[in-house]
C-alpha cells in the first residue's frame, strides 16, 4: 500500500513594499505493509503549482489582509497546508495551520489557529474583533479597586496555555509516574482532557499501524492511567507515532492535539477578561509553572483595558475552573488545542489557596 502526503510550507513578512511571500513544498510518497506499518518513504519531485502551495499562500495574503484591517501591524505570519491522498492521488483529508504575530497597541501577541478540510476559513477564525476593542495609544488604565474579588475568564487564547502545560504534566517522562500514582483520584473540578491522534490518513491507525484512538487524560477531574508506550522501546504512546523521513525511523508527533471539555457556564457579569498574552517572556519555567503577562478587561467596563501577571502551576490553576463558556476555538501555537473560555475563581480564591499569584502591571 501507498500514500502521498504534502506538506506546504508557507512565511510571509511586510516590507516597505509589497508583503514578502515565500512557500515551500515537500512531497513525499510512503509505503506499508500489509499491517499498516510505513516501512519506507522517498522524496518526490511536486508540481510547482500543486493546490496546497496555493492554498497556503492564499491563507497568508488574506492573513495580512485581514491584520491590516483590525490590529497595529502584521510582523509576520506562518501557514501549513498538510495533505493525504491515497495511492491514486485522490485527496483523503487536508489540515491547515495559521499562526501570525501581529502588533497590537498593548504589545506583540500571537494569533494560531489550524482546522480540517478548507483552509480558508482559518483567517476568519482568528479572534480579530478582540482587538479591534484595544484603544490607541494602549495606556493601562487603573483596575476596580475590587480586581481581587472578580472571577478570572480566560479566552481560548489563554485556557490553551494551561491545557497543554496541564498535558505536559501527564504525558512526560515523569508525568507519566505522575498519572499512574494518581489513577482514579479527582483531582480537577468534572473537566476531561483528551489527546488527540495526528491528523488522520485515512486508515485509522498511526504509521507504524497501531489503532489511532484519542486517549483520555482526564476524565470528569479523574486521572486516567498513562497510555500504554510501545512495546519496541521507542517511547512513543501506542496511535501516536509518525514517520520522519529523514532519519528514517518512527518518532513523537510534533504537536500534541488537545481537547478539553467540562461543565457550561456563563461569564460573570462582574468578571475580569484575560484576552490574550503578549509576547516577549518566557511561558513555561523549569519548575513546572507558568506566568502569562495578560492583556485584561472587565466585563462591565469593556473599554478599560490594563495588565495582569497571572502565574503558577497549570494544573493548579485549572483546579480553580468553575466551568467553560462561549463556543469551542482551535487554538495552534506550540500544540493544538481545542478549548472554550475558561471561568475561573477570583484572584483572591486563587492566591488563597496557594493555586495562583496575580500581580497587576502599574504603568
Amino acid at each position: 500500500m501507498s500514500e502521498t502526503r504534502v506538506r506546504a510550507s508557507g512565511i510571509l513578512t511586510p516590507t516597505h513594499g509589497a508583503p514578502r511571500l515565500s512557500v515551500s513544498l515537500d512531497t513525499l510518497r510512503f509505503e506499508r505493509d500489509a499491517a499498516g506499518r510505513v516501512t519506507g518513504s522517498r522524496r518526490l519531485a511536486g508540481p510547482p503549482d500543486q493546490e496546497a502551495g496555493k492554498e497556503a499562500g492564499l491563507l497568508l495574503t488574506e492573513a495580512a489582509d485581514r491584520a491590516a484591517s483590525a490590529v497595529a501591524g502584521l510582523q509576520s505570519a506562518v501557514a501549513q497546508v498538510h495533505e493525504w491522498r491515497d495511492a491514486d492521488g485522490l485527496l483523503v483529508s487536508r489540515r491547515a495551520e495559521l499562526l501570525a504575530r501581529v502588533e497590537t497597541p498593548g504589545g506583540p501577541v500571537l494569533l494560531g489557529t489550524s482546522g480540517p478540510g478548507d483552509p480558508a476559513a482559518l483567517v476568519e477564525a482568528l479572534p480579530w474583533d478582540e482587538f479591534g476593542a484595544f484603544p490607541e495609544p494602549f495606556g493601562s488604565a487603573a483596575p476596580p479597586d475590587d480586581w481581587r474579588e472578580r472571577p478570572l475568564v480566560l479566552r481560548p487564547s489563554l485556557a490553551a496555555v494551561l491545557v497543554a502545560g496541564t498535558a505536559f504534566s501527564l504525558t512526560s517522562r515523569t508525568g507519566r509516574a505522575t498519572a499512574r500514582r494518581l489513577a482514579g483520584r479527582r483531582v480537577l473540578p468534572p473537566l476531561t482532557l483528551r489527546d488527540l491522534p495526528p491528523a488522520p490518513y485515512g486508515s485509522g491507525r498511526d504509521d507504524r499501524g497501531d489503532p489511532a484512538q484519542p486517549t483520555t487524560l482526564v476524565d470528569v477531574g479523574r486521572i486516567c492511567p498513562p497510555s500504554p508506550a510501545s512495546p519496541l522501546g521507542e517511547g512513543i504512546p501506542l496511535g501516536r507515532a509518525v514517520w520522519d523521513h529523514d532519519t528514517n525511523a518512527f518518532v513523537p508527533p510534533q504537536l500534541a492535539r488537545l481537547q478539553l471539555t467540562g461543565p457550561d457556564t456563563e461569564v460573570p457579569p462582574d468578571a475580569m477578561e484575560l484576552v490574550c498574552c503578549v509576547e516577549g517572556l518566557q511561558r513555561y519555567h523549569g519548575d513546572g509553572t507558568v506566568r502569562l503577562q495578560c492583556l485584561v478587561r472587565t466585563a462591565d467596563r469593556p473599554g478599560n483595558w490594563f495588565r495582569v501577571v497571572l502565574g503558577g502551576k497549570p494544573i493548579h490553576l485549572l483546579r480553580q475552573a468553575r466551568g467553560l463558556a462561549g463556543p469551542p476555538t482551535a487554538v495552534h501555537s506550540d500544540s493544538d488545542v481545542t478549548t472554550r473560555s475558561l471561568v475561573l475563581a477570583s484572584a483572591a480564591d486563587m492566591e488563597g489557596a496557594g493555586h495562583a499569584v496575580v500581580t497587576v502591571i502599574t504603568p
